[in-house]
């Protein structure tokens, strides 16, 4: 069948996979993560819940989605922004920078993450998917670190690893602050220490 010839309403699975994905994140943003279901995902996006199923699966692979395409979207703009600079407190300072932009313009594209968090902390939380998110942006920021250590040919003087666990850790708390501050003055002073004091930590070996 030709795409002239389907039928009204089709969806590529591709494209269908992205309506599940945006109904997904406004059940999140609406009803807050333990609301989210795969029932609940059909009815917001107007589908047969067998949709959602054949499309996803477990309401697992379905969050797993969604922190996939969130990294994929924030993590690029982040490491060009580091790539920019030779000086590794200047690429930390210009990678969390951006990031923190991105918190202020889309605060709604993070309140997924606030609300895996709290949930995966809490008593009977989810800590599987909270380890799956730890160790999507884990493994992003490593690649990222990498990439930057090849471009400028200097390495951290401590692993890789034990960097990238620091620089979320910092960024995750500044994250929050700023989604809840006014403008940047309020982070600014605190980013800029933080960043200095974690560059000197792990200033470079070579």
């Amino acid at each position: 069948m030709t795409d002239d010839h389907q039928p009204r309403g089709y969806r590529s699975r591709q494209d269908r996979r992205a309506e599940l994905l945006d109904a997904a994140a406004l059940v999140v943003r609406d009803d807050g993560l333990r609301s989210l279901t795969t029932r609940a995902v059909a009815a917001r996006a107007g589908v047969a819940h067998g949709v959602v199923h054949y499309v996803f699966g477990a309401r697992h692979n379905l969050v797993i989605a969604l922190l996939e395409r969130q990294a994929r979207a924030v993590l690029p703009p982040v490491l060009a922004a580091a790539d920019e600079h030779d000086d590794l407190a200047a690429a930390l300072e210009a990678g969390i920078s951006t990031y923190l932009g991105l918190v202020r313009r889309e605060p709604e594209r993070f309140r997924l993450l606030e609300a895996l968090s709290a949930t995966g902390l809490a008593a009977d939380g989810d800590g599987d998917l909270l380890d799956a998110e730890r160790q999507l942006w884990r493994d992003g920021v490593v690649a990222g670190i990498e990439r930057w250590t090849a471009r400028h040919g200097s390495a951290p003087a401590e692993p890789v690893p034990v960097v990238a666990d620091a620089v979320i850790a910092l960024v995750d708390g500044l994250a929050r602050a700023a989604s809840r501050a006014p403008d940047d003055a309020t982070t600014a002073r605190s980013r800029e220490l933080l960043v200095r004091g974690l560059a000197r930590a792990v200033a470079t070996a070579n």
